[in-house]
């Protein structure tokens, strides 16, 4: 269960602990609006709370089925990954990343031999899709530190979406040179498992997916690597299952 389903869960059950709670108050102010109608008019004209309950319940439902739809689809199109295979890369650079790459550029300037900083700045080439200035990056920060395993996991990233998709031998190179620094190396692993799911190659992707779990190094999203393992082990099953008819 991973934190956007968490906070939903939390959100919609206050809400409806709020509107029930609201909802007893309701009825007990129709009590006794009625106890005062009746005192005022006399004891033979009163307000049929039975009717006034049936309404007042029809809003309670069709606010919580609301919020619960709401959930619902928040939760489908936030918190899912049953489409993390089908990333494509966005061309279109927002302005939080134009600022942030900037902000990186500047840091650069002022820092120009540290390695955090030009790390920072090729992962936000990166996330632009920019990946050639990513890579002019990692370079120099490589000139600087050969040894940095996560800046040659990121050079191989770069290269690897720079060429379509494609592993060739240089990448396979810059991916040997990476697993050699960290054997449990981040970026490398899950460039070597995103590839081999989207060839079909299902086993070797559950491998190195289960390779990242041990990494205790690096940050990153165990939900998103447990579910594309237990995607990749269904997806295993039915090619089995093919086969055997």
């Amino acid at each position: 269960m991973n934190t956007v389903l968490i906070s939903i869960l939390i959100i919609l059950f206050c809400t409806a602990a709020y509107l029930f709670c609201h909802h007893l108050r309701y009825d007990n102010k129709l009590t006794e609006l009625e106890s005062e109608v009746g005192h005022f008019f006399g004891s033979t004209i009163s307000i049929d709370t039975n009717d006034v309950k049936q309404n007042n319940n029809y809003y309670f439902g069709t606010i919580g089925f609301f919020l619960i739809s709401v959930s619902v689809l928040l939760y489908l199109t936030i918190g899912s990954y049953q489409h993390l295979d089908s990333a494509q890369v966005d061309y279109n650079i927002d302005y939080l990343l134009v600022a942030d790459i900037n902000k990186g550029q500047k840091l650069a300037i002022e820092n120009p031999g540290d390695p955090l900083v030009l790390l920072g700045l090729a992962q936000s080439y990166i996330d632009g899709g920019l990946y050639n200035d990513a890579l002019e990056t990692l370079d120099k920060l490589l000139t600087i530190d050969k040894e940095n395993s996560e800046a040659l996991g990121l050079k191989a990233t770069s290269m690897y979406y720079r060429d379509d998709r494609l592993i060739n031998m240089d990448t396979s190179l810059v991916i040997a040179r990476a697993l050699t620094q960290h054997h449990e190396e981040l970026n490398t692993r899950l460039l070597i498992a995103n590839d081999a799911y989207l060839s079909g190659n299902y086993q070797k992707a559950i491998d190195n997916w289960n390779i990242v779990l041990t990494n205790k190094v690096q940050a990153f999203n165990r939900d998103a690597i447990n579910f594309a393992i237990e995607k990749s082990k269904k997806k295993l099953t039915q090619v089995d299952t093919d086969v055997a008819h």
